[in-house]
């Protein structure tokens, strides 16, 4: 009922089910998915339209095939979820298609907000590489604005 099994053992891989639009359960695994909430929220993801790693028309990809993009593309920025199969810590570099996401590179913003138990705030350049951790990930909001980093 809204889940797939991957999200129920053990609450699953947050990082990868985000590529989905999935959280673990409330109070089923231990995983609080409130501060995720929270940014979908703030974020207004109710107000974007989601593009799968899968999709051809996915406006975000990654230089690394174990790690996975997926963007949620809103009128004013977007949410990229990040999740990596890699059996190591790599460092990845995002294309971005700024048409398809209505923003101008030359001032974008990536930031990932502090969510807790799920990431630490960040910010990354367009053109920087990006750690990811073995089995985790990022959510970045990707948005008009000042570059944080180069």
């Amino acid at each position: 009922y809204g889940l797939m099994g991957e999200m129920l053992q053990d609450g699953g891989n947050r990082w990868r089910g985000m590529l989905y639009g999935m959280t673990s359960r409330m109070f089923y695994s231990g995983n609080d998915p409130s501060p995720i909430w929270k940014v979908w929220d703030e974020f207004k993801i109710q107000e974007s339209r989601m593009f799968g790693y899968w999709s051809s028309r996915c406006p975000v990809k990654t230089d690394h095939t174990n790690v996975l993009a997926t963007a949620y593309v809103g009128p004013m920025n977007s949410l990229v979820s990040l999740a990596s199969w890699a059996p190591e810590d790599v460092k990845v570099r995002l294309t971005l298609d700024w048409t398809a996401l209505g923003i101008d590179p030359a001032s974008a913003t990536l930031m990932a907000p502090e969510i807790k138990d799920f990431q630490p705030p960040a910010k990354f350049g367009p053109n920087e590489p990006i750690p990811v951790s073995k089995a985790k990930g990022w959510l970045l909001l990707v948005a008009p604005g000042r570059t944080g980093a180069n």
